[in-house]
């Protein structure tokens, strides 16, 4: 009975050791989308919440991410993001003068990451990690007020901003698996499907 157990042990410490979620080399891709809405739009249009007819629109983030393994413990990669909302309202000065505002604004957002790993079997992978990036910022604005003659205007903006973030992910198979990452990035929370290869 010992001997059915070493080599049960000696089998399992093997694929501990020799297959692993994460490891050097490792190249990782994730596609995933982030959710609650980015607050750098929202915040933006709360200050319209007082107008007429007021009606936002998020869609939340998309994320793309990149990951290579340098070794066991660790790696180093990419992130990108993307964010859309629009914003509409009534402004209204009665009786001299109404009109309609459409604000449509966009989050373009990319990151060089370090990751730090602590792989679990072949399956599971806990991380947590650290991004520096820039986000840019549009924000198109057009109204149909009859006294101004810049009806449409482009507004944008670049941004340093930072990451920080703990995650899990969990290969349903060799190559294809699920991820789930939370805490300070352009969402709190996003998930998604990851490809290892």
């Amino acid at each position: 009975m010992k001997k059915v157990f070493l080599f049960a042990g000696l089998i399992l410490s093997s694929n501990l050791i020799f297959s692993q979620a994460f490891d050097d080399g490792k190249n990782i891709i994730s596609l995933g989308f982030g959710l609650p809405a980015t607050s750098r739009i929202t915040n933006t249009f709360d200050q319209y919440k007082s107008n007429i007819d007021y009606n936002s629109k998020n869609y939340g983030t998309v994320v793309l991410k990149y990951e290579h393994g340098l070794q066991k413990y660790f790696g180093i990669g990419l992130n990108f993001e993307y964010s859309n909302g629009s914003v509409s309202y009534k402004y209204d000065n009665s009786p001299t003068l109404r009109y309609e505002v459409n604000i449509k604004s966009s989050l373009i957002g990319g990151y060089a990451r370090l990751n730090g790993h602590f792989p679990i079997g072949k399956s599971l992978d806990i991380f947590a990690g650290a991004g520096l990036g820039y986000i840019y910022k549009i924000d198109n604005y057009n109204d149909t007020n009859p006294t101004n003659s810049n009806i449409s205007r482009k507004n944008t903006s670049l941004d340093f901003d930072y990451q920080l973030t703990l995650g899990v992910r969990y290969m349903i198979k060799e190559h294809f698996g699920l991820f789930a990452e939370v805490g300070q990035a352009s969402t709190i929370a996003q998930m998604g499907i990851c490809l290892g290869f």
